[in-house]
C-alpha cells in the first residue's frame, strides 16, 4: 500500500512538472536585456526526466517528509527575445501529499529583492546574474533568491521559454477558457521590436496555443488587466483550463 501511494506521488509531481512547462512560459516579456549576445541555455530533456522521476518511485521526494513538495517554476523570453534570461513569470508550486491538494504563488517580477554579489534588485533578473557568472545555471541563483525572499525552501526547479506553451497546448487541441472581462491590450509584443493589439471579449473562448499565450502574456491591457497581478490570474486560469 505504501509502495502505490508514493507511485501515485509521482505521478502527480510529474502532471505539475507537465503543467509548469505549459504555464511557466506564458507570462515572458518586458525589461531590458542583459546580455543580448548570450547564447540560449541547453535545454533540459524535461520529459526524461518526469519519466526518470515516474519509474523511481521507491525514491522519496524531496520535502515530502514534511508534507511540501515545492517546485519553482521560471518562464523567460529565451534566445531571439530582448532580456533572454529575464524570468518575467515566477512561480511557486506547492503540493501537499497528505491532502493531495496544490497551491499556488505567484512573484511579481518587480519585486525588490537581494541578489547576491548585485546587491539589491528585481527579482526577475537573478536568473540573468546567475547566468553572467555561470552560463546554463541561472536558475541556481534565483532559486535562492526565491529561498531567501520568501523563506520557503526550493525542492524543484523548472525553467523554460514559451515555445513548449504553444506546442503543447495545440497537442491537447486547445483549450476552454473563461475570460473575466473584455479588454484590449494596444502595446502587445510584436517581431522587430514593434507592437500590436491583441483583445479578449468576455465569455468562454476555445484557445489555440498562441491565443492562450497572448491571453496570459498580455501585460499592457486595459480594463483593469495591465498589471502583473491581474496577468497572474490569466495565468492561472490557463492552468485550471488544463
Amino acid at each position: 500500500e505504501q509502495k502505490k501511494q508514493r507511485y501515485w506521488l509521482w505521478i502527480g509531481l510529474a502532471v505539475i512538472l507537465i503543467i509548469a512547462i505549459t504555464i511557466i512560459s506564458a507570462l515572458l516579456f518586458g525589461g531590458e536585456p542583459s546580455d543580448p549576445n548570450a547564447v540560449n541555455p541547453a535545454k533540459p530533456g524535461i520529459l526524461r526526466q518526469i519519466k526518470n522521476l515516474i519509474l523511481s518511485s521507491d525514491r522519496q521526494l524531496k520535502g515530502e517528509k514534511d508534507d511540501h513538495i515545492n517546485t519553482l517554476l521560471l518562464g523567460m523570453g529565451g534566445a531571439g527575445h530582448d532580456g533572454a534570461f529575464l524570468t518575467d513569470t515566477i512561480i511557486i508550486i506547492s503540493l501537499k501529499p497528505s491532502t493531495n491538494k496544490i497551491a499556488m504563488l505567484s512573484i511579481p517580477r518587480d519585486l525588490l529583492a537581494e541578489i547576491p554579489g548585485y546587491g539589491f534588485r528585481r527579482i526577475n533578473e537573478a536568473n540573468a546574474m546567475g547566468e553572467l557568472q555561470s552560463p546554463g545555471h541561472g536558475a541556481e541563483l534565483a532559486k535562492k533568491v526565491v529561498e531567501q525572499t520568501i523563506g520557503l525552501p526550493i525542492h524543484y526547479t523548472v525553467r523554460v521559454d514559451f515555445e513548449g506553451f504553444i506546442k503543447v497546448i495545440d497537442e491537447l487541441g486547445g483549450v476552454d477558457a473563461y475570460v473575466d472581462r473584455t479588454f484590449t491590450d494596444a502595446k502587445f509584443p510584436a517581431p522587430n521590436y514593434k507592437y500590436q493589439t491583441v483583445s479578449f471579449a468576455k465569455g468562454w473562448k476555445k484557445m489555440d496555443g498562441q491565443t492562450a499565450l497572448n491571453y496570459a502574456r498580455s501585460r499592457h491591457g486595459d480594463n483593469g488587466e495591465g498589471n502583473d497581478f491581474a496577468r497572474g490570474r490569466r495565468q492561472q486560469k490557463i492552468l485550471a483550463a488544463l
